[in-house]
């Protein structure tokens, strides 16, 4: 336990002398850049003026690393609450991450993505409102900014149709994401999920059956299969 404290105070040691001899870096440097725009201005002297831009820039280059690689610890964390569920942590994380990069289209489906899921299980009417309207923004933001990721129309359609009951809008967008990619079984399920709620069976059974044809995983199969039966039941 001894040793174990040891090498931890050691590390921290390195961490905190590595931190203060930047801190020192960055102050040095910023009386040097003084120093020479002083010389640079006074003694008509332009390189000095140009030795302050590099310094400067030098500074400002630390600052927008450490910047990014917060914006990506951020993303991490986001992406791992999304995969275990936990949709409050994930809007929370990539809500940091937008705010080092507030444009990207990723961040801004991810966020889209938590909100829909909180909207699901949102306490009353109007949070469950506010949580979509949140998650549409969002989403449409990444469509508008790449409109080439079929993701994001898969998205878009999910909530607008299964969540919103805009079937006719929402059959459009998944349309648009099978045109990129016809044989991925999210956006087949979708489109069964929404060909059936219009009231076309036959569509919705056609997209199960392509389902059963292309999935590896057993279950799967038989989600799509139990589905098909409960069509067809319905049907006869």
């Amino acid at each position: 336990m001894k040793k174990f404290l040891k090498i931890s105070l050691l590390v921290f040691s390195c961490f905190f002398l590595m931190s203060c001899n930047q801190v020192f870096k960055n102050r040095f440097n910023l009386n040097r850049a003084y120093n020479l725009y002083e010389k640079g201005k006074n003694a008509d002297d332009d390189k000095a003026l140009l030795d302050v831009t590099d310094t400067y820039n030098d500074i400002i280059n630390q600052k927008i690393y450490a910047q990014d690689r917060l914006g990506a610890v951020y993303r991490v964390l986001a992406e791992r609450s999304l995969a275990k569920k936990q949709y409050a942590y994930s809007a929370k994380y990539f809500t940091e991450a937008l705010k080092i990069l507030p444009n990207s289209p990723y961040l801004r489906y991810g966020l889209g993505l938590s909100y829909a899921n909180l909207a699901e299980s949102a306490d009353n009417e109007t949070q469950k409102t506010n949580f979509l309207a949140r998650a549409e923004s969002n989403i449409q933001f990444a469509i508008n900014k790449d409109p080439n990721n079929p993701n994001y129309y898969a998205a878009l359609s999910s909530l607008r149709g299964i969540q919103q009951n805009y079937y006719e809008e929402a059959l459009g967008l998944i349309n648009k994401s099978l045109e990129t990619d016809p044989n991925n079984i999210d956006y087949l399920f979708i489109l069964a999920r929404i060909q059936y709620s219009l009231g076309n069976g036959k569509e919705s059974i056609e997209a199960y059956r392509k389902i059963v044809s292309l999935a590896k995983e057993n279950n799967i199969k038989q989600t799509a299969l139990n589905n098909i039966n409960q069509i067809i039941n319905q049907m006869n």
